[in-house]
């Protein structure tokens, strides 16, 4: 399977997840997902009106919102985060137009183990608007650090949908072995 298949169907299996996940489930893979390789994922995620508010927040803090608020233009920002500071903007953009669900779930910037406010100076937390830097205010709170979380999640995906991209991996890197001229 080469690369361009193999991605194809990497896709396939988490755009399928994604598109049924509860909104706890998307709430849990936007906390504990591997940042540097989802873009694709985040950026549908951002991109779905049923996205719960609180997740939305997280995803802007994620991704390094509080960070992207210093620069003013694309212009500014070094090429390698262009698709980033794109996500950021629209997810940001979103959040405050109220384009989110309220599925109850709430979400504090200030008080989790990811990053927040909390990274930033002072002059920094000026330039992110006052929504992006208050609580979602939920009926449940959910840990996405709770350790319950681990024996049935890795990386914000439930262990079946994790097998089943691990052994994709497998067929993609004995396929690379034996087509080491294409790979």
């Amino acid at each position: 399977m080469n690369e361009q298949d193999y991605e194809a169907a990497k896709w396939a299996l988490l755009h399928a997840h994604l598109v049924q996940a509860t909104p706890e489930q998307r709430h849990l893979y936007v906390a504990r997902s591997n940042y540097g390789d989802n873009h694709r994922a985040l950026a549908w995620l951002a991109d779905q009106p049923t996205l719960d508010r609180a997740t939305a927040l997280m995803l802007f803090w994620s991704v390094g919102g509080g960070g992207h608020a210093q620069y003013e233009s694309l212009d500014e920002v070094p090429d390698y985060a262009h698709d980033t500071h794109q996500l950021i903007g629209r997810v940001q953009q979103r959040f405050l137009d109220g384009f989110y669900a309220d599925h109850g779930i709430a979400f504090d910037p200030h008080h989790w183990d990811g990053a927040g406010p909390h990274e930033l100076s002072a002059s920094e937390r000026e330039r992110v608007p006052a929504p992006l830097l208050q609580a979602v205010d939920g009926e449940h709170a959910i840990d996405p650090f709770d350790e319950a979380y681990d024996a049935d999640y890795d990386d914000g995906l439930p262990m079946p949908l994790v097998e089943q991209l691990y052994t994709l991996a497998d067929v993609h890197i004995a396929w690379e072995d034996a087509n080491p001229q294409t790979a």
